[in-house]
């Protein structure tokens, strides 16, 4: 079943009874083409923090023991060309993983103590990313085939990691994460008409 939200998210729903789960899959219109050139990794971090940075009234750490307690998980990312949100969850948490979720998505704390862990894991990544050969033979074929100064041929580097400051990231979410970029699909074990109603809900102030 395919459904419009009011705020303009579009929901797919497909009812699935084999297992008492929920997962749920989310795509949002942005991504790291559209970070400024002297501030790649921004996405990434951005994608990154979402998740262990705390959202509504949960600090980061909070969400990891309420999904641990759980047995579910939620995640967030920013690709090249994509951002994206998962959960699963037993059919009976459900409501708990919506909740987290669209915390999440509408309103990311972005702590600065996880936002400085995110660049050092991106300043890591730097300094081993030439231990493998296939990996720098793909950087320099993305910038032979789009240009070195592309989008889609850039690559983080320490000095634009360090350029990326927490009000970057907040600015980041605020001009691309909105309901109408958004496309959620949920499958598992529940009631389509009463799916909604919970995603709805969940949504209800974005």
């Amino acid at each position: 079943k395919r459904e419009v939200l009011p705020n303009g998210m579009i929901v797919f729903l497909a009812e699935d009874h084999q297992l008492p789960i929920v997962g749920l899959s989310a795509k949002i219109r942005t991504g790291s083409v559209f970070e400024p050139a002297d501030k790649i990794g921004l996405a990434s971090i951005t994608g990154m923090v979402m998740r262990t940075g705390g959202a509504g009234s949960r600090t980061g750490d909070q969400i990891d023991e309420e999904l641990e307690r759980l047995g579910a998980s939620v995640e967030t990312y920013i690709g090249g060309t994509e951002g994206g949100a998962s959960m699963s969850v037993l059919k009976e948490d459900v409501d708990k993983g919506l909740s987290i979720l669209a915390d999440l998505l509408m309103d990311p704390k972005f702590d600065q103590d996880k936002i400085d862990l995110a660049k050092v894991q991106q300043k890591s990544g730097i300094s081993r990313r030439n231990d493998q050969v296939g990996q720098i033979a793909a950087r320099e074929f993305d910038k032979l085939i789009y240009g070195a100064q592309s989008p889609y041929a850039r690559v983080p580097e320490y000095a634009t990691i360090d350029n990326i400051k927490r009000e970057d990231l907040v600015e980041f979410h605020k001009k691309y994460f909105h309901p109408n970029l958004v496309i959620v699909g949920v499958w598992g074990d529940f009631n389509t008409k009463d799916m909604l109603q919970k995603i709805k809900k969940a949504f209800a102030n974005w």
